[in-house]
């Protein structure tokens, strides 16, 4: 009976154990979601400036040049 109850005990410390862990994650990631939407936050900020100053100059897209193609590689076998 002795071990039944170290054992019972044993196994609600390791419960508790998982516990506290399972708990600091939880904060961390909630903590990363956080920061995730202020960047997403900071992105939408910047692309609607980004927007606005390109509606307000349409010469813009005319002096930027388009990057050239890559060619690419036929496919089949090599001789």
């Amino acid at each position: 009976m002795r071990w039944v109850l170290i054992d019972l005990l044993l196994a609600l410390l390791a419960l508790g154990g998982l516990g506290v862990v399972a708990l600091g994650l939880w904060r961390q990631v909630k903590g990363l979601g956080r920061e995730v939407a202020r960047a997403g936050a900071a992105i939408g900020t910047a692309t609607d400036s980004l927007a606005e100053a390109h509606a307000a100059r349409p010469d813009l897209t005319a002096a930027t040049p388009s990057p050239p193609a890559t060619p690419t590689r036929a496919r089949g076998r090599r001789r």
